[in-house]
């Protein structure tokens, strides 16, 4: 089992388990949560979570203990920097700094890190540069999440940022792929609470961007449509009860969604003038409604395809679409 790792992706309605030995996916599962047990990314009642959790870990028949969490974006921030040429040292003081713009607390409340995804070299009296994917995240935030899987019956292995959960599942479909796959990807997560857009660029993290729509967008409508609660009409949606999916409402809907998605990659067409993205994988539970995916398509004109595609052999494609990044989570493990 050393080489197995759970990797967990907590979401505001759901929390999403993949469990990966040895880079190839032997388990995916979802459980739904209750209501407020994650809040704007933050965890509010952590003996609450792990029960939930290790309830699930039981009746799945989960024994991987060591786990990959994935951090979601509301806790930890990821930047591209280019910074003068200088020693690990000097990084570890200057780091903090970059992030004057996301955080407003002491500096001394975060962990940094960072990966060096390029370099120039200077010219005569000059240091070059060195171009950064850099990271920050609470240390409250790691402490409580560590906690709780102890108590769920599971140690912290490794925390991920979500922005680079998706490169890691790049990275990994790349090397199966040879010379025969994209040069930039666009990942589209179609998500409870809001679409986020990601693009990367030869397997490296460039942008984000996102739309405040999601899946409780569309069952809002169709609540009240149908004169139900949220959770209903969650369900109808889900099932698609009574075609609730091709409602005039829902379908306005859908053609704001995929105007905004075609917006993001125009804005990235426009600031990266060598830009030829052709290929866009979706993934998340809007992913699933087909009438919102055509129309998508029908207003992209590009290439659309499903973040499956994009998993390691083995995984269920019932529930690849909701589970990406637990398993680039634990795909993380695989690059250290």
């Amino acid at each position: 089992m050393s080489n197995t790792y759970l990797g967990l992706d907590i979401g505001m309605n759901a929390m999403k388990l993949a469990v990966v030995k040895e880079g190839r996916v032997q388990k995916l599962c979802v459980s739904v949560l209750p209501d407020h047990l994650v809040r704007d990314g933050r965890i509010t009642s952590l003996d609450a979570l792990a029960e939930e959790l290790h309830a699930v870990l039981r009746q799945e028949r989960i024994t991987a203990k060591k786990c990959a969490l994935v951090l979601s974006p509301e806790t930890a921030f990821v930047r591209r920097i280019t910074v003068p040429r200088m020693t690990a040292e000097q990084l570890s003081v200057n780091l903090p700094y970059e992030f004057h713009d996301y955080i407003q607390k002491d500096k001394e409340l975060y962990f940094y890190d960072y990966a060096v995804v390029g370099t120039t070299e200077g010219g005569e009296g000059e240091s070059g540069t060195l171009e950064l994917l850099a990271a920050a995240a609470p240390k409250e935030v790691i402490s409580d999440s560590r906690l709780m899987l102890r108590k769920a019956g599971l140690k912290l292995a490794v925390a991920v940022p979500e922005y680079l959960t998706y490169r890691n599942l790049i990275s990994a479909y790349e090397k199966t792929r040879s010379d025969e796959h994209p040069r930039e990807y666009c990942l589209v997560d179609m998500g409870h609470s809001a679409i986020r857009i990601h693009m990367y660029r030869s397997g490296i993290y460039e942008t984000s961007r996102i739309i405040e729509y999601g899946g409780i967008s569309l069952a809002a409508l169709i609540a009240d449509s149908a004169s139900v609660d949220l959770h209903v009409a969650a369900d109808y949606m889900v099932s698609n009860y009574k075609e609730v999916q091709e409602l005039p409402a829902c379908r306005e809907l859908y053609a704001k969604i995929a105007v905004e998605i075609l917006r993001a990659v125009n804005f990235y067409g426009f600031n990266t003038p060598d830009s030829d993205l052709q290929d866009i994988y979706f993934c998340g539970g809007l992913a699933k409604v087909s009438t919102l995916m055509e129309t998508i398509r029908d207003t992209l004109k590009l290439n659309i395809h499903p973040i499956e595609e994009l998993l390691p052999s083995g995984d269920d494609p019932d529930l690849g679409v909701l589970c990406p990044a637990a398993v680039g989570a634990a795909l993380e493990t695989d690059r250290r």
